[in-house]
């Protein structure tokens, strides 16, 4: 018996969803061991992560040839469409994921070497969380779950807001004493890297909002990032 056109789409997009959930779970991964290496300052754990980004890049071309190999078998019914569409877009999103990774791990081999700064702690509550925005939306992800991503677009600015605090406990530190500096400006990068993820993990939100509805979003997007204003007093002395 033929097998009808419909069900040959199906299977292609069957392939693209396993393709997704293996990068999405190496990407979960990466991105744990990133963190547990910066609080454990395991210098170790961090090259292993540097080296791992190679398979998430390998999985990221091997969905984007898979998507143009499908998008030339068309025409497609829409919520075919937007099924490829999506799994590209948070291909694309788990591929950044993965390099902010990498850069955790980078600097981690740095600041690892120094007596950790005070606002050590602070970075390692933002990299937490952010795993848990990601943790959160790929699970909604998996289950088509509206709710659950509306839930972490709507939960970003609880990062932005602690990334605020962090970025004035920095630059306080490396006010007090200059020998924290170098250590201080890696914890910076660290910092925006995990707000990054944050932005990523809305990102696929919106993904997955278009897929379920075929619509975007209509709302502003939450965004509590201010560091860009921020500013300090010099502590005063005696």
């Amino acid at each position: 018996m033929a097998t009808s056109p419909q069900n040959r789409i199906t299977g292609r997009l069957d392939g693209l969803e396993v393709d997704l959930a293996q990068m999405a779970g190496l990407v979960e991964s990466q991105l744990a061991e990133a963190i547990g290496g910066f609080e454990r300052r395991d210098i170790s754990t961090a090259e292993k992560v540097i080296k791992a980004d190679l398979r998430i890049d390998e999985l990221h071309q091997t969905v984007e040839r898979k998507v143009i190999a499908l998008l030339q078998k068309g025409p497609f019914e829409a919520s075919a469409l937007r099924e490829i569409m999506t799994h590209m877009k948070i291909a694309g999103e788990l591929e950044r994921i993965g390099d902010l990774a990498k850069n955790v791990a980078k600097r981690t081999l740095v600041v690892s070497r120094e007596p950790p700064p005070k606002p050590f702690a602070g970075v390692a509550r933002m990299g937490r969380a952010s795993l848990q925005q990601i943790v959160d939306i790929l699970n909604a992800y998996s289950r088509r779950d509206l709710a659950a991503a509306k839930a972490v677009w709507g939960g970003d600015d609880e990062l932005d807001e602690l990334y605020n605090s962090v970025f004035r406990e920095i630059l306080l530190s490396m006010m007090e004493d200059a020998t924290r500096v170098n250590a201080c400006t890696h914890l910076v990068f660290i910092a925006k890297n995990f707000e990054r993820v944050g932005d990523h993990a809305t990102n696929i939100a919106e993904a997955i909002y278009f897929l379920v509805t075929g619509s975007t979003f209509t709302d502003e997007r939450p965004k509590g990032d201010e560091t860009s204003l921020t500013t300090v007093n010099a502590p005063s002395k005696g």
